[in-house]
């Protein structure tokens, strides 16, 4: 078991009132019996700098809802890395999407940033909880009218992130007239424990759909190859046609599934092998199983199925 792992496992005792871990002397098994998800406030937890903040994030959009509590927690670690999900990706883009699911009061606020390998990000997460989730109907992708984005910058010098939009604009600005992105300049003690940048894309379409891209600088990489790799990367997601972006895949899938027992519709781009795996521990835990179709005239991807109806015993009804 991998440090990263462990600070989850530590996280999830945080949140859940009664759970048994068991971990055998190799760290090779894990057991574990989950108890009722309580959430709540003043809750704070130090990540493990090995993963991104989002990697602890992106399981409690899913748990947190049907938590006896609303969930106020503070997350300490790295905010944006090459591996897992950005915390400006999730705040502009998978929060707001959220909504289509009856989740409409959740916020995520950036305190501090954190870039590899030392971290010192601080981020936010406040979640609603509901009763039951609220079946999908996503399948309209519309037309990008405009985009936006986020270029950060911690203990570097400012013209870092203003390279970082110049790159950026001069491909978007190729396609469409309406592209703003934004410069977010850390110092002092928000700016974390280590120097870093990174930029996070986000497209909109005239149906409401949100996809983004997002790419984290190195040593040795010049920002405008990072600004030119973001804007590649939202390009190939608008041409793969899907209402949500590939990061997104696998935890609106999840939702979906614990939807009410009505047919739930999603329109994706290739789904990913996280996405795969998603689909297939679904169908283990719950018996449910997606009907897919491909459309012929671009990448996407027709999900169809019908929720497990569950439902949040926790909350009352009025």
């Amino acid at each position: 078991m991998r440090d990263f792992e462990a600070s989850f496992l530590r996280l999830l005792e945080k949140l859940v009132n009664g759970c048994e871990i068991h971990i055998n002397e190799t760290g090779t098994a894990l057991r574990y019996r989950p108890g009722i998800i309580t959430g709540g406030s003043d809750i704070e937890h130090e990540c493990s700098t090995s993963r991104a903040i989002g990697y602890f994030l992106e399981p409690l959009l899913a748990l947190a809802p049907f938590a006896k509590l609303p969930l106020e927690i503070v997350l300490r670690g790295v905010t944006n890395n090459l591996d897992d999900v950005g915390v400006d990706r999730l705040r502009t883009v998978t929060l707001p999407m959220l909504r289509h699911f009856g989740l409409d009061e959740a916020q995520l606020n950036v305190r501090k940033r954190g870039a590899p390998p030392l971290g010192g990000g601080e981020v936010e997460l406040r979640m609603p909880t509901v009763r039951q989730l609220s079946s999908v109907e996503l399948t309209d992708i519309g037309r990008v009218k405009r985009v936006r984005g986020v270029a950060y910058g911690a203990k570097v010098s400012p013209q870092i992130a203003n390279r970082l939009v110049d790159s950026a604009r001069g491909l978007l600005n190729s396609f469409l007239p309406d592209v703003w992105i934004y410069t977010d300049l850390f110092k002092g003690k928000t700016s974390g424990l280590s120097p870093g940048f990174a930029l996070s894309l986000v497209a909109e379409s005239t149906t409401g759909t949100l996809v983004s891209s997002e790419v984290t600088g190195v040593a040795g990489v010049l920002p405008e190859a990072v600004g030119e790799a973001a804007s590649s990367l939202l390009l190939e997601e608008i041409r793969q046609g899907g209402i949500i972006d590939s990061s997104n895949q696998s935890l609106f899938l999840t939702l979906m599934a614990l939807s009410p027992e009505d047919v739930s519709r999603i329109r994706t781009g290739p789904l990913t092998p996280y996405a795969i795996g998603s689909l297939q521990l679904l169908r283990d835990f719950f018996g449910i199983t997606f009907q897919i179709s491909s459309d012929a005239a671009d990448d996407s991807v027709l999900l169809v199925c019908r929720g497990v109806g569950f439902k949040n015993l926790s909350k009352r009804t009025t």
